[in-house]
């Protein structure tokens, strides 16, 4: 090899010596930076965590058992139930011939072997769908529920519905229908109306005053309004993000739930820092963990 190659390979080996070194650097100015800033964190939590709040939160289980069983289904409502869980969470919409029906999202396509916004479509055309095949085999010809019969079967069960407004917006009367509904089901007893929509929820309220609510939000601030003694539904972060989010909203008055925590230390934390109820795709996770950290 001529010297210069040699330089050239010796000027190479230096170079990458030296961004080695540097990475190396970096990356643990870096760890010690995520340390200080996780134990500052977890010092604010322990100080503003309420002493003395139940650590034992609800239940609520995700669109009847998403994990579990194809969502919002009543296979998936079973298995919620099978598994204990003292809340039932669905999502409501209406066929574009005013059936209620539950499902998610605006489209039938991720849930169901169908396409098309659930708006646009009959009910005939939906009750054909297909809403299990997608999960597992085993679910194969598990239809899309109407409300009306997520109620019916839900009559003479121990468990509360928690019924999400999708997308009010599209579905001008709903509410209404909503609740003539739920009395000819004598069910107004036995559920929780939520919405990410506030404005709706609070004309939910003032139609219903009885039937308990909650207001989603996908982050912790800000916090519109809501009556007192009803509940906040936030996502899981939110709590973090802000140590003093529990204790602030107690304070106000209302309940805390968060949506949707899944992993067990996720759902032990959650106990720990005093949230009142735990929206999972998992309920069989969730009351382990609440149970293992209550006592």
């Amino acid at each position: 090899m001529c010297i210069s190659s040699r330089r050239r390979v010796w000027y190479y080996h230096d170079v990458m010596r030296d961004l080695s070194r540097i990475t190396m650097t970096m990356i643990k100015k870096v760890a010690a930076a995520l340390l200080f800033l996780t134990t500052i964190w977890a010092g604010l939590h322990l100080l503003f965590r309420e002493k003395g709040r139940a650590s034992k939160p609800a239940i609520i289980a995700h669109r009847g058992a998403a994990g579990l069983a194809p969502e919002n289904t009543l296979a998936a409502i079973r298995v919620g139930l099978a598994h204990h869980a003292p809340y039932i969470e669905i999502d409501v919409q209406r066929s574009a011939d005013g059936v209620l029906v539950v499902i998610h999202d605006e489209t039938v396509d991720r849930t169901s072997n169908g396409r098309g916004p659930v708006r646009d479509l009959p009910w005939a055309a939906l009750s054909r769908l297909d809403a299990g095949v997608y999960f597992a085999p085993r679910f194969a010809g598990e239809p899309i529920p109407t409300l009306d019969s997520v109620l019916h079967y839900l009559q003479d069960k121990q468990a509360t519905l928690v019924l999400e407004l999708k997308d009010p917006h599209f579905y001008p009367g709903m509410s209404e229908e909503i609740l003539s509904l739920l009395g000819r089901y004598r069910a107004e007893d036995r559920v929780v109306v939520i919405s990410f929509d506030h404005a709706e929820l609070a004309a939910f309220h003032r139609l219903a005053p009885a039937i308990p609510i909650g207001l989603a939000c996908a982050r912790p601030w800000p916090i519109p309004h809501i009556a007192p003694g009803q509940t906040v539904d936030v996502f899981w972060p939110g709590v973090f993000l802000d140590p003093t989010f529990v204790r602030r909203m107690h304070r106000r008055g209302y309940r805390v739930w968060v949506w949707t925590a899944n992993a067990p230390l996720l759902l032990r934390w959650l106990c720990w820092l005093g949230v009142d109820g735990i929206t999972t795709d998992h309920p069989e996770r969730a009351s382990g963990a609440a149970s293992g950290a209550a006592t």
